[in-house]
């Protein structure tokens, strides 16, 4: 194995153990250069493995489940988020009442809709999220919101638990955003964390119609906790490029497919 590939090796040895660490203190460990960092980074051996953002990089496939801090995670592949959040806002109708499960997504989408006044103004959304409370405060934003309470996370940004859980329970939404954890071949949606499949499955069970947002980061990929399959949604949003079978399978149980 040459120097090269080795200290690529190492980097993901190093992401291993720690899970998220900043570009300057990789460089300082492996003794280069930050930009040979971002080189590596950027190779065919490691781009599909690792994630980056504000300076920082993590392993793909486990910010959730390593608890990496949503600042980090919103921040992942922004453009891409961005384009899903353009696709998501069309979907939603004045008069609607609108979930949007806290994920990476959420925020962008919050921030997308202020582009659509006559929409904001004229829905209702529920949330889990203080990132959304926070910037609709921040932006004095006119719009209706309900939100879940119970436990709170200063990493993640959100509350969970048991209180979530039954306040959602007493709710009807006409749609919901949600983003999962993980999605494999077989189209199985999962979480990496149980608190978050309880949730989302009781979000589903409450609303009229449900989309799910997807990177490509996230597949192929599989978490512990079964939340349902892709075909349970009504439409999925997402830049990955499914096989035929998968389409064929999504298409037999009326799901829209819409690639950004």
């Amino acid at each position: 194995m040459g120097k090269v590939d080795t200290r690529r090796g190492k980097i993901i040895e190093l992401l291993t153990d720690n899970p998220i660490i900043s570009l300057t203190e990789l460089a300082k460990l492996l003794n280069v250069t930050t930009e040979t960092i971002r080189s590596d980074l950027k190779s065919p051996q490691l781009a599909d493995s690792v994630v980056q953002a504000h300076g920082s990089v993590a392993l793909a496939h486990t910010t959730i489940a390593r608890d990496i801090p949503y600042s980090f995670r919103k921040e992942i592949n922004f453009k891409v988020k961005s384009k899903i959040a353009e696709k998501a806002c069309q979907l939603i109708k004045p008069g609607q009442v609108i979930v949007i499960e806290h994920n990476s997504i959420s925020v962008v989408l919050i921030h997308t809709l202020t582009q659509y006044p006559h929409l904001l103004n004229n829905i209702t959304i529920i949330t889990n999220s203080f990132s959304i409370m926070q910037y609709v405060q921040e932006k004095r934003l006119d719009v209706h919101i309900v939100f879940l309470g119970g436990t709170f996370s200063l990493a993640q940004e959100n509350s969970y638990g048991s209180t979530t859980l039954n306040q959602m329970k007493s709710l009807k939404a006409d749609l919901a955003f949600l983003s999962p954890g993980a999605i494999n071949e077989a189209l199985e949606i999962t979480a990496y964390k149980e608190r978050d499949a309880d949730l989302q499955k009781e979000i589903i069970k409450n609303s009229s119609q449900s989309v799910l947002l997807i990177e490509k980061s996230k597949y192929p990929s599989i978490a512990m906790w079964k939340v349902n399959q892709a075909s349970d949604y009504h439409a999925i949003i997402t830049e990955i490029t499914f096989t035929e079978e998968q389409k064929g399978c999504l298409e037999k149980s009326n799901v829209q497919i819409l690639n950004i």
